[in-house]
């Protein structure tokens, strides 16, 4: 028995290429109009024909079986490539048929025309101008670069073969080609198709809507291009102060602020047009934006849209200063804080004092020279402060040591110390629904929930990071979220300490403050200078705010009603509106210098807002630099 060649070159599948409703099939051997032997030709004379029969090819190897084995299906093979094939399945490898060593044959009828093949090549070996046995080797021997060996005919059955296999492969190239192309034809079509359907869809929504708009104008005889500005009603209550005829340094208060015009508010709409749109959409899908009486009040979008376009401008109301000192060299404002009612506020900061100041005497004295109605010394730098929503003068504060002081306000005395936090305390704050629980977070990964009643820590959380934030759902005493170094906010029922109800992931560096928008949506800041609002119903991140820089600092978070203000590193203030993910207003900073300082060398790119608050139920906003400036501020 002859044993199999030491290796086998495996042959071009020449199989036509099918393209839609047509083969088209390369030339076979024997179709080429040669003289002498071409490369397959070689190959051909070898075994003893012009052109390899299928049933003398092995399957497996692709080559002239050798040693022919013949499986119980019919099919026939080289005995080394059957052996091999059926060590590592027992199946027929032409047609998959269950068989194993043991049911194979010799195939007698195929070695007999194999007998007759390789006569054959031994006699037409010696015909051949070289002593090859193999078409590879007399290949290689005409490509090595002995030219003079070459004759004309082999030089002209190459180039035939070469011309044929390059028009195959050109026209397979084509044929792949437009396969892809249709198939991206197909997919765009497809796509186009659903986006007109959306586009329909929305345009029978807008025209609907706009058909609901134009029948409400015409029953409340409204004209749709006011040639004066509208009648439209004041943000917030008027002040019960008279307005002082001038300030220093451009201060001004005045009850009666600017109504926008049409135009400001149309230029406003366009400027903003693309985000406006996207919020239509989102809340068209879920809500009818116009109720389908049209006497009633306008919807959430209506209101929406309504906030958003109102304000185009920061005035500044009043302009405080932190530190006096002019020789203490850091002077951040690390917390901000208004009272229950609203008429004081409180500062604190690094400088170890707690400032409380009389809102209504700040913005209504005619120069901006302002003294504390009381000052309180701490040991340590300040990180927040809280006031409680029940006892008008308790106020809270946690500092750098971990220490959380229960104040009274008003005395400007420490009621109660807690100290268990073993390393720095970022965030304290009071519950709403319960005044005598609060909590705190610290850098020892740790929440505490004390009460004012106890010298020792109710309950603690454990973190699996630095907690750089905590705060009270406003709307439940069990409810509480916080931020922290995992670039996660956690959220969790007090009555399961265990594990959060949930845990929102979404930024991508810590949590710096979280705050509640209200009592389902939760706004978390993070120094990836992002804000996100989470909605606490749907688990999710439902709008991301960009257009502030935050990527090193504490800059400060506060929210009211529909609007978000938060402090940037180049030292402005941005307010957010919560529909759109662009910024409604900007206003920059001015530190107020004192005499020693206005020589010094200008320092604004180390300046940063540090801290914001609202002043609930307005739109008057007070924001503090990192060099001790405070701006009470207004919309208009």
């Amino acid at each position: 028995m002859a044993s199999p060649p030491p290796s086998k070159v495996r042959k071009i599948d020449e199989n036509p290429i099918e393209s839609g409703g047509g083969n088209t099939a390369a030339p076979s051997d024997t179709d080429i109009p040669v003289p002498v032997p071409s490369i397959w030709s070689l190959d051909s004379i070898a075994s003893g024909s012009d052109a390899l029969p299928g049933s003398l090819m092995c399957p497996v190897c692709f080559d002239t079986i050798t040693s022919a084995y013949m499986t119980k299906c019919g099919h026939t093979f080289c005995h080394t490539c059957l052996r091999q094939s059926l060590q590592n399945k027992s199946e027929c490898p032409q047609c998959k048929t269950s068989v194993n060593s043991e049911e194979i044959f010799p195939n007698c009828s195929i070695e007999e025309l194999l007998s007759n093949q390789r006569r054959c090549r031994n006699d037409n070996l010696s015909k051949l101008p070289s002593t090859s046995t193999k078409p590879s080797e007399r290949i290689s021997e005409l490509l090595s670069g002995n030219f003079d060996s070459w004759l004309t005919d082999d030089i002209t059955a190459l180039l035939n073969i070469l011309a044929q296999k390059k028009e195959q492969r050109e026209s397979e190239t084509e044929t792949t080609n437009r396969l892809v192309f249709k198939e991206f034809l197909v997919h765009l079509i497809r796509r186009k198709e659903e986006e007109l359907a959306s586009i329909q869809q929305q345009l029978s929504v807008v025209t609907e809507d706009l058909t609901a708009v134009e029948s409400s104008l015409a029953t409340n005889s409204i004209s749709p291009h006011p040639t004066s500005d509208p009648q439209v009603v004041p943000f917030s209550a008027p002040s019960p102060f008279p307005p002082p005829e001038g300030g220093f340094n451009g201060s001004r208060y005045s009850s009666n602020n600017p109504q926008p015009s049409f135009s400001s508010r149309r230029h406003k709409l366009f400027q903003h047009f693309d985000d406006i749109e996207e919020c239509y959409f989102s809340l068209r899908r879920s809500n009818r934006v116009l109720s389908d009486n049209p006497s009633s009040e306008v919807n959430m979008f209506s209101e929406s849209l309504d906030k958003f376009t109102r304000f185009s401008n920061i005035r500044t109301l009043a302009t405080l200063v932190y530190n006096t000192d002019p020789y203490t060299p850091s002077s951040i404002v690390s917390s901000i804080e208004f009272d229950r009612d609203n008429e004081f506020f409180g500062i604190a900061g690094v400088t170890k004092v707690i400032k409380v100041y009389d809102y209504y005497n700040v913005i209504r004295d005619a120069v901006d020279i302002h003294y504390p109605v009381v000052e309180m010394q701490c040991s340590s730098k300040i990180s927040c402060i809280c006031w409680n929503s029940y006892h008008k003068g308790t106020l809270v504060s946690s500092d750098y040591e971990g220490t959380v002081t229960l104040w009274d306000a008003f005395r400007g005395s420490k009621v109660r110390v807690f100290q268990e936090h073993e390393k720095r305390c970022w965030s304290v704050d009071f519950n709403l629904a319960d005044p005598q629980l609060l909590a705190s977070g610290s850098d020892d990964a740790k929440v505490k929930l004390w009460s004012t009643r106890d010298a020792h820590a109710v309950t603690t959380l454990d973190a699996d990071a630095n907690v750089c934030c905590v705060k009270f759902n406003p709307g439940s005493r069990y409810h509480l979220a916080f931020g922290s170094a995992d670039h996660c906010v956690h959220y969790y029922d007090l009555r399961n300490v265990r594990e959060p109800v949930s845990v929102f992931k979404g930024h991508r560096k810590a949590v710096s403050y979280t705050k509640f928008m209200n009592n389902s949506e939760i706004v978390s800041a993070s120094t990836d200078s992002q804000l996100k609002l989470w909605s606490l119903d749907a688990g999710r991140c439902i709008r991301t705010f960009q257009g502030h820089n935050n990527e090193k600092h504490f800059v400060g978070l506060a929210c009211t009603r529909d609007y978000i203000a938060c402090g940037s590193e180049n030292n402005s203030l941005f307010v957010y509106y919560k529909g759109i993910t662009k910024q409604l207003l900007t206003s920059r900073l001015d530190t107020v210098r004192s005499l020693l300082d206005r020589e010094r060398k200008d320092e604004d790119g180390l300046e940063f807002i540090s801290s914001v608050c609202w002043r609930s139920g307005s739109n008057v906003v007070v924001a503090a630099n990192s060099q001790g400036t405070i701006k009470v501020m207004e919309m208009v």
